[in-house]
């Protein structure tokens, strides 16, 4: 099985494109558990979630920080800023870990995404 894996550094960048300062903080520090389940939910946003008006899927950087935000929220709402914001040079976050691949490979299909996720983005 295949999952999305993003660095724990450029989801918290988009976080803070977004207009998400606490959940950028809290990326960083999130445990390798909560990455994986981030990166499982964002996976699926990407193929079962919401679409643009073309039908195509959303922009990765919007799925990872939905995300994000749901995992350390514990239930689905919009970002603060609909759309993305260039984040300073001097205000970006650097040096991120990736998701632990033996994590991953054990945890199932979408883990992490509620049926709260699904009723709110499906």
């Amino acid at each position: 099985m295949f999952m999305l894996g993003a660095r724990t550094s450029d989801i918290a960048n988009d976080l803070l494109a977004f207009s998400e300062a606490a959940a950028a903080e809290w990326m960083i520090g999130c445990t390798d558990d909560e990455l994986v389940r981030v990166c499982s939910v964002a996976d699926w946003l990407l193929l079962h979630g919401p679409t643009t008006k073309s039908g195509a899927s959303m922009q990765l950087a919007k799925a990872c920080a939905l995300a994000a935000v749901y995992v350390m929220e514990g239930a689905p709402r919009e970002l603060a800023s609909g759309r993305r914001a260039r984040v300073p040079d001097g205000a970006q976050i650097s040096d991120g870990r990736w998701p632990n691949y033996a994590l991953q490979e054990a945890a199932p299909r979408h883990y992490g995404v509620g049926a709260d996720a699904i009723a709110y983005w499906a």
